[in-house]
């Protein structure tokens, strides 16, 4: 009996030693995980994700947040608030040489998704340098993380030569699609390194696609051929909107183009080549662009263009060039035309520029369009996001 008795007795001690030891509530990972991705708390996270990564079986997690922690606690300041600067600066070093692909391709996975913490886990992989754009370049190419491939593209600006020969070697491989190819052109326009013109020019002979030849020809005009203005200017009026974007794109830094070239242009339905066009013709201004630019604010395109021509307006006012465009803005708002309450919205975030500030101070004696506004604002306006942009307006008259 005596033995029967013992060895239950026994098995039960050792079940309730082992519940014991087991670890109670969350993981270190999981709570410094929690820390940096939900708070971005870096300093409480490095405390459980240091803790976790001796923990784990699988240190691969670990590791990739635990270089972006220490990145988030530099940029942030709160390392070098709490004294621990130099040792997050000596652990992201270190941890970002001994990065390898499996990490790497962790951070990418853990950043997939917008976070506070997203910008310097990016930065991680920008210092990592030519092996990182490896990665990058195949995801691009692949379709992999595509939340991330605008991303992409400014980080292999900011690897600059670094990432210029892998580059260029995937821009001239047959298998890279033409819709990767047309953002590493980009790429290089960026960049600006004359190296890249011999490499350009051969893709110019043997592509097929419009969109992608324009981007090409617009680069190389920023690389100093300056041979190919007209062949851009000329793809303002093409019928592949690729084409038109591109072109438009590349006016900001053309030399001597023809204004009216484009003024015309602004009636393109497309929007995002109207706000290129906009954005060109703060640099080549011409005071006849200013009604079709107040057109834009009025019209139905989108709201890229029209917050284009309220900065170019902007711009125009600095230089003389809006006489009487206040009064004129004015009328537009408070005499019922304009029925679209956000079209409304941008007419007065216009008037609330400095230059028609002045210039609507300057009617007090014989047109006092502040006193216009006010009535308006009080007994006709209906929308209430345009009256509180309103009485921001009024009070800055103040």
């Amino acid at each position: 009996m005596k033995k029967v008795i013992v060895i239950p007795l026994v098995v039960l001690l050792l079940m309730s030693f082992g519940c014991e030891t087991k670890q109670k509530g969350p993981s270190n990972l999981s709570v410094g995980r929690s820390k940096l991705i939900d708070s971005g708390n870096a300093l409480e996270a490095v405390d459980h994700l240091e803790k976790a990564e001796q923990e784990e079986v699988n240190k691969l997690e670990p590791r990739a947040l635990l270089v972006i922690a220490y990145s988030h606690g530099l940029s942030t300041g709160s390392a070098s608030s709490l004294g621990v600067e130099a040792k997050f600066k000596n652990q992201r070093e270190q941890r970002i040489q001994e990065l390898n692909e499996a990490e790497m391709k962790q951070i990418l996975q853990i950043l997939s998704k917008p976070s506070r913490i997203q910008k310097d886990g990016l930065q991680v992989l920008v210092d990592k340098g030519p092996e990182a754009a490896v990665l990058i370049l195949d995801s691009l190419i692949k379709g992999r993380y595509p939340t991330l491939h605008s991303n992409f593209t400014e980080m292999l600006v900011q690897m600059d030569a670094q990432g210029l020969d892998l580059v260029l070697a995937r821009l001239t491989d047959e298998t890279t699609p033409p819709a990767v190819k047309g953002k590493l052109v980009q790429v290089l326009a960026e960049i600006g390194d004359a190296k890249a013109i011999d490499a350009l020019k051969s893709l110019q002979t043997g592509t097929m696609e419009p969109g992608l030849m324009m981007e090409i020809n617009t680069t190389l005009y920023q690389l100093g051929e300056k041979s190919y203005q007209r062949d851009i200017i000329a793809g303002l009026s093409h019928s592949d909107v690729a084409v038109r974007r591109a072109a438009a794109k590349a006016m900001v830094n053309l030399s001597d183009v023809p204004s009216k070239t484009l003024i015309a242009g602004l009636k393109d339905t497309d929007s995002e080549v109207v706000a290129s066009l906009v954005e060109a013709l703060a640099v080549h201004k011409d005071a006849a662009a200013v009604d079709p630019l107040v057109n834009i604010l009025t019209g139905e395109l989108s709201k890229d263009p029209k917050q284009a021509a309220i900065n170019t307006l902007d711009v125009y006012g600095q230089n003389k060039l809006t006489r009487g465009l206040a009064k004129q803005i004015t009328t537009l708002l408070i005499d019922g035309t304009v029925s679209d309450a956000d079209n409304r919205l941008h007419l007065v975030q216009l008037l609330k520029r400095e230059p028609f500030l002045k210039q609507i101070r300057a009617t007090e004696l014989y047109d006092n369009l502040e006193f216009k506004l006010y009535q308006y604002h009080k007994e006709k306006e209906p929308s209430e996001l345009v009256k509180t942009s309103l009485k921001q307006l009024l009070d800055a008259l103040q």
